[in-house]
């Protein structure tokens, strides 16, 4: 397999591929892949370069996790300093995380209306583990295993295609929750392209999940 690389003073970013666990303890991982890989020389080096800093229990200091379904960029601190910068930057929301995503049908409509930020609680749902609750009425917390989290989705910017009735949308996101990207758009009515849990019931498209992690910034 051929990885997409890139790196800076701060970190390594790796481009992770569709429908692979991001981490340890699911199914063979992403991240079990480049401890094991022996072919690939950049891969090697920054494994070996990790392990001086980190262990395998600390995840080799990955700094972001994806949704298995999720393409895009995982990143790995470089050292321990850089570990706690981000930790303290995190807790301050100054790191910014972006994604690109397709929808299906014309999200302007929504922006129109309600403006450019998706800010409905999520909570995960007390029946079925594979899904989150995003609670858009307060009858829908009858369905919650735990205590909601605030979180926020904004976009950023979007395109819309009339031909083929989808959107192309950059959002960035602050705090994270599991599925939040996911959940937010399908709660308000478009739908991810590909997701299989909150998608449309007769999609007519049978990709993978259109949702990619492109890169983040640090406000000042």
């Amino acid at each position: 397999m051929e990885y997409t690389h890139y790196e800076d003073k701060y970190c390594y970013y790796i481009r992770k591929p569709a429908n692979k666990p991001s981490t340890f303890w699911a199914s063979y991982s992403f991240l079990e892949e480049l401890r094991d890989q022996k072919d690939d020389s950049y891969i090697v080096k920054m494994m070996d370069n990790l392990r001086k800093n980190f262990t395998e229990m600390e995840e080799y200091w990955l700094l972001n996790r994806l949704d298995t379904p999720t393409t895009g960029l995982l990143y790995f601190a470089k050292t321990p300093q850089i570990k706690q910068v981000y930790k303290d930057l995190q807790k301050q929301g100054r790191v910014h995380k972006y994604y690109l995503l397709e929808v299906w049908w014309d999200i302007g409509y929504w922006i129109k209306k309600y403006g450019n930020s998706i800010d409905f609680p999520i909570a995960h749902h007390k029946f079925q583990d594979d899904r989150m609750v995003v609670l858009l009425t307060n009858d829908l917390k009858s369905k919650i295993k735990w205590a909601s989290h605030e979180v926020k989705t904004k976009i950023e910017d979007y395109s819309y295609d009339k031909r083929s009735n989808r959107a192309i949308v950059l959002v960035s996101i602050q705090k994270w929750i599991r599925h939040q990207i996911r959940s937010h758009f399908s709660a308000i009515g478009y739908p991810i392209l590909g997701d299989t849990i909150y998608g449309k019931k007769k999609e007519r498209y049978d990709g993978n999940l259109q949702l990619f992690s492109i890169g983040l910034r640090v406000s000042s």
